[in-house]
């Protein structure tokens, strides 16, 4: 009897495919298909939508709309794997898409077996959705009872074990009070937002099937039952409604005002009225430190009037200028495109998020939430309503282009080192005094400017012949008051 001789590939990958088609065969028929599916849709994202997209458009690679159809998973798999291999080995497939591509190397990923089976489970169907079958009123909103919000609180801040007998703090991560550091999470108030513009069932598949790779890890060993979940979106509902009170620090120098002021206010009333008090020094002791109290805080206040240094609000996204400018190095200048040539630096458009988030779906500490908001504001065609921090009051001129532009300076001489900043807040008190000080100290890059070419005639030879050596931008007219006011 002749011995049959199976083909090098097919012996090769004899191992891989069979278990591949378990690995198929258990995802299908087990109760898994939920998860696979959200798995699959992670890895797309982590490794393909950068380049691929999921219809027959060409990104900067070709569209994956029916691969799976197109090739057999084994192909796909070792593709995946390393494109080039396949190139060198002259497989026709691989080279054909090469050539077609502008000869654009793909990168290599080394996914497991598991991974690539989910990743080829995702394009096989990328249609399709987790869905439970669920039974209660997901699209209630607001008339949930008093029990089920206190009971939805009581998970939400772990004061009750989940039927699974597991014990999770949410309030940990998702905040419910304002914070002076950033906390990437969404706070409470985000998530019952967000799940008030749905008509509920996102929240629940969200629940049982995490969106993000960072979700998932955070909500590992987290398996609420229908019934939590309703009661956690209950307490949700409330927050939605009535919010949460902002911390606000301990009113001390109100109280030292008031309480000096009851002071004098009874020493008066003591040396006129009552004379209970024998020794007038005491009365005159009252007045006189009150008074002086009162006066300190009065003159402190006046001059502290429109002055906010430290000024750092919550923004509706949680921008890190320490990731985009620190860690990723990206220029001042490419998203405020107004700071050298214009009066106002600029606030970036959606618009210009979206040239790196195109590509970008998921940040490495906020997971998908935050950018998502990004393409909520184009979806709706709206614009993101930033909060302003630095604000000079309205009588007085000031232009970046002449600072920035001409001046020569750096952000961080005003804005402070804002590359080190999750929160931007303001790092000067922007005062005239600071204003007018900084004009008198600052040397002038004079030479070798285009701004000043052909201008300062005198000062230009003054400087040649040496007869000065340095200008300072209060010897240019930066005291004068028109250049300020006008």
């Amino acid at each position: 009897m002749q011995k049959m001789i199976l083909p090098k590939r097919v012996r090769t990958h004899m191992v891989p495919t069979l278990f591949l088609l378990v690995l198929f065969f258990f995802l299908i028929f087990s109760g898994i298909p939920v998860k696979a599916q959200s798995k699959g849709k992670q890895i797309y994202e982590k490794t393909c939508m950068s380049c691929h997209k999921l219809t027959d458009e060409k990104f900067v690679g070709p569209g994956l709309k029916d691969v799976t159809k197109r090739h057999d998973s084994l192909w796909i798999k070792d593709f995946v794997k390393s494109s080039q291999t396949m190139i060198k080995a002259g497989d026709k497939d691989a080279v054909r898409l090469f050539e077609e591509n502008n000869k654009l190397i793909m990168p290599d990923h080394n996914l497991s077996d598991e991974e690539f089976g989910f990743l080829y489970a995702f394009l096989k169907d990328p249609a399709k959705k987790p869905k439970h079958e669920i039974k209660m009123n997901v699209a209630n909103k607001e008339f949930f009872t008093r029990a089920e919000i206190r009971q939805g609180r009581k998970l939400f801040f772990g004061e009750y074990p989940f039927e699974n007998g597991s014990q999770m703090y949410c309030n940990r991560c998702h905040n419910v009070n304002a914070s002076d550091t950033m906390n990437f999470n969404p706070s409470a108030l985000d998530v019952a937002m967000r799940w008030q513009e749905g008509d509920g069932t996102e929240f629940y598949e969200t629940m049982w099937t995490p969106t993000s790779a960072r979700m998932e890890k955070a909500h590992e060993g987290l398996d609420l039952s229908e019934q939590e979940i309703f009661q956690v979106s209950a307490y949700l509902s409330d927050v939605a409604k009535n919010g949460y009170q902002p911390h606000t620090a301990f009113p001390a120098r109100l109280l030292l005002f008031l309480f000096t002021g009851l002071l004098m206010a009874l020493a008066l009333a003591d040396l006129f009225y009552f004379k209970k008090v024998k020794y007038k020094a005491v009365h005159a002791a009252v007045l006189i430190i009150g008074i002086s109290i009162h006066s300190v805080m009065a003159a402190q206040e006046g001059i502290a009037l429109s002055r906010t240094p430290g000024y750092e609000p919550d923004q509706p996204i949680k921008f890190s200028h320490k990731i985009h400018a620190g860690q990723n190095k990206i220029e001042c200048e490419y998203c405020h495109t107004g700071v050298k040539t214009g009066k106002s630096a600029v606030i970036p458009s959606a618009n210009v998020c979206m040239n790196c988030h195109k590509v970008v779906h998921e940040g490495s500490e906020s997971g998908k939430f935050e950018i998502n908001k990004i393409l909520a504001a184009l979806d709706k065609k709206q614009t993101i309503a930033w909060i302003r921090i630095h604000k000079l009051p309205d009588h007085v001129f000031y232009s970046h282009a002449q600072h920035v532009g001409a001046g020569k300076l750096e952000c961080e001489e005003c804005h402070g080192k804002v590359d080190e900043m999750h929160i931007v807040k303001q790092h000067e008190n922007l005062s005239m005094g600071w204003c007018v000080n900084c004009h008198r100290d600052t040397k002038v890059k004079f030479e070798e400017n285009n701004y000043y070419t052909g201008t300062f005639k005198a000062l230009h030879d003054s400087i040649t012949s040496g007869k000065i050596k340095d200008l300072t931008a209060a010897r240019l007219g930066g005291i004068d008051c028109m250049r300020c006011h006008y």
